[in-house]
């Protein structure tokens, strides 16, 4: 059994439209943030089938710890690794591959860009993928966003972790939606 500490950080209000950020500094400062932990929910819709369930991510630079479970615990799957490397853990046993999204797939038939949510959730375009279209809301905050065959929207900002991160995300394709509803932000380690 891992413990990992973390410090949690509640929503604390809403930002107004007299926070306004200056998107570069923001963004600059939200990249820096390494160490994180989001707990909320993950709903999946595909042309043929749709599925949520409960997530806890914790971040620590390139490692990465991921619990999807469903109502009561059921169905648990732990994806975890690093950029290199990834491991499943379930009651269908222990699977390695060297990418998250090929283990998600294989086992859920869900598709989860892990590699591109690093940033997305923290509400920044990902480095790895050409940005197409962006607008932003009254804040200065990504509203939409447009990246190779993925469409995003931005809802429901809050204060947290000393800056303004989003707790609602919608990523889109053609035949692909999924919606994160983030309950809470923290600050955490994996090491610890």
């Amino acid at each position: 059994v891992v413990f990992l500490a973390s410090c949690s950080m509640a929503p604390r209000e809403e930002p107004t439209s007299t926070d306004k950020v200056h998107w570069a500094q923001h963004a600059k400062e939200v990249a820096l943030i390494e160490d994180w932990q989001i707990e909320g929910k993950i709903g999946i819709r595909s042309q043929n089938e749709g599925g949520s369930a409960y997530v806890n991510w914790k971040q620590s630079g390139g490692s990465f710890h991921i619990t999807l479970s469903g109502p009561l615990g059921q169905g648990t799957s732990i994806i975890s690794g690093d950029p290199g490397s990834a491991r499943l853990d379930s009651s269908e046993g222990s699977f390695i591959s060297d990418s998250p999204e090929k283990l998600i797939y294989e086992h859920t038939r869900w598709q989860v860009p892990v590699r591109y949510l690093l940033y997305w959730i923290k509400g920044l375009a990902t480095p790895d993928l050409t940005i197409t279209n962006i607008t932003y809301n009254q804040l200065g905050l990504i509203k939409s966003l447009q990246q190779g065959l993925w469409k995003l929207q931005f809802d429901n900002y809050k204060n947290a972790m000393d800056t303004v991160l989003p707790y609602r995300l919608k990523v889109l394709t053609d035949n692909y939606k999924a919606t994160i509803v983030i309950k809470s932000w923290s600050k955490t380690n994996l090491e610890t």
